[in-house]
């Protein structure tokens, strides 16, 4: 099926409910599902009159508002896979990714253009649509092509990871990939039609619009998560009065944080969504507060496998917090239905050959063994582009292609999923293999940090504290079977994508 599909039979059963709601805080934008379908036929329309067709590449550079949508869309009408790369990345990254997929096309938006004037490989690309120029909204056009028939493997999305230790893998995600993962996230994250979602990620927004929800995009910097200006959103929060939400654990504590300060809780969310980034429990009692009609949903997932597992922060009990306190990882909840999962051997560093059922099974470890996070299913993405990441990411198990999420975690004997961290970063103290994510997580519950991280630089381990930590230090840190004998004050670098990801390498530097 295409999906375009899907947003087109809302704009049939529900066309003036609101679909998207964008814009500064004041002067937002309002799209009901048939003004947007609308505005997909007419940018469908323009970009096949300028040659755009089936099994084009059209890399994408808008970002999370209406035309990011209606780009999408229109693009999927036409059956041209949608490419997205992320700038900040560097100049190296953009050519590399460039010279792989050949894209046939680029849309962006005027500033854009910056982008392809100082970027030769931007520059080649032969043709090009400003939004504001070549494409415009409420433009008269002449009625768009049939739309394109695809199979279930024909790609829709294309996007990149950074390439930071090698070569950026390019996740292929297809009609019916997306298709099988909005199955699986509709049940996750309960989706009814008629809400209103403040969505912050641009998956998820696709997902509500399958779903016939109202997504309205916060007025914020969403590139970076943590570092939000909160009032606009919850001047938007206030007026328009959202159900739920899906977001990072560093913008929901911006959020927190201001409406804490401001002493208005913020009522109407009846669901609340995190994940990406760990989720501590210290996070969610805050949470608790700023969100006091909202259940509290902790979700585990990659961007090859979406969802993998969740549980409702309800549901976690005093004994799992006392266990997460004592280093026994970060716990995420049963499997979600949709997922195969088990857990084998970590070996992460080493290819993996294809394997027969029964020795799969026989590699499986049981409740309570720590090991590595292996994943199945329709909605997780079996390959990467021209199989660059196939060795060392996936493993063929029969027909099936298993997916090697990277991290280590165990099933306990209720069949719930413990996250230990990354397998890359997994050091020896005293001849134990330690996993620096368990420690962190009890670091921050023992000391009431928003974060902590752990490492070996050098063969000797360190647990680091915020610099922002008023206390004492201790000589020492006691997790379990393992004692830290460094505790030290640092500004702990972060990831760029969610602010709450211990840049590993960076901080080995650092120390």
């Amino acid at each position: 099926m295409n999906l375009v599909s899907l947003l087109y039979d809302r704009a049939a059963s529900i066309p003036d409910l609101p679909a998207i709601i964008d814009g500064r805080c004041g002067s937002e934008r309002t799209f009901d599902f048939r003004h947007l379908e609308r505005e997909i036929h007419a940018c469908a329309a323009r970009l096949h009159a300028a040659g755009v067709e089936k099994g084009a590449r059209v890399l994408v550079l808008v970002p999370m508002r209406a035309e990011l949508y209606i780009t999408l869309a229109a693009l999927w009408h036409l059956g041209v896979t949608a490419l997205f790369l992320d700038p900040s990345a560097g100049r190296h990254h953009i050519a590399q990714c460039c010279q792989r997929t050949r894209p046939d096309g680029v849309i962006g938006i005027p500033k854009a253009r910056l982008l392809w004037w100082f970027h030769c490989p931007l520059r080649r690309i032969p043709k090009k649509f400003v939004w504001g120029r070549q494409l415009r909204l409420h433009a008269g056009a002449a009625p768009p092509p049939p739309v394109a028939e695809t199979t279930d493997d024909h790609p829709a999305i294309l996007t990149f990871t950074s390439g930071s230790t090698g070569q950026p893998k390019g996740a292929v995600r297809t009609h019916g990939i997306l298709h099988a993962q909005y199955r699986a996230l509709r049940s996750a994250i309960a989706l009814e039609a008629g809400e209103i979602e403040l969505a912050t990620m641009p998956v998820i927004a696709l997902v509500n619009l399958a779903a016939g929800i109202t997504t309205l995009i916060p007025d914020a910097d969403l590139s970076r998560p943590g570092f939000i200006r909160p009032g606009p959103v919850l001047d938007q929060c206030r007026r328009f009065r959202p159900d739920r939400c899906v977001a990072s654990p560093a913008f929901l504590s911006r959020l927190a944080e201001s409406s804490a300060e401001a002493a208005t809780p913020l009522a109407s969310f009846r669901k609340i969504y995190t994940g990406g980034a760990p989720v501590f429990p210290r996070t969610l009692r805050r949470l608790e507060s700023a969100f006091p009609n909202a259940r509290l949903t902790i979700l585990y997932g990659s961007t090859e496998a979406e969802p993998i597992s969740h549980i409702h922060w309800s549901e976690v009990t005093a004994a799992d917090r006392d266990a997460i306190k004592s280093g026994a990882g970060l716990l995420v909840g049963p499997v979600a239905p949709e997922t195969s999962l088990q857990i084998i051997d970590d070996r992460w560093g080493q290819p993996i050959p294809a394997q027969t059922e029964a020795d799969w099974r026989a590699a499986r470890l049981p409740p309570g063994r720590i090991g590595e996070i292996v994943v199945a299913g329709e909605h997780v993405i079996p390959g990467y582009l021209d199989g660059i990441g196939d060795e060392e990411n996936k493993v063929r198990v029969g027909d099936t292609v298993w997916h090697r999420t990277g991290d280590a975690g165990t099933l306990d004997a209720e069949g719930r999923l413990w996250l230990l961290g990354r397998c890359a970063v997994r050091f020896e103290l005293e001849g134990r293999p330690v996993y620096p994510f368990a420690i962190e997580c009890a670091a921050v519950e023992t000391f009431d940090v928003p974060l902590a991280a752990c490492c070996a630089p050098g063969g000797r381990p360190h647990l680091v504290l915020p610099d922002t930590h008023p206390g004492p230090l201790p000589a020492d840190f006691t997790c379990g079977p393992h004692r830290i004998a460094s505790v030290r004050r640092l500004r702990i670098p972060l990831d760029k994508r969610h602010n709450a990801k211990v840049d590993y390498a960076r901080l080995q530097r650092l120390l």
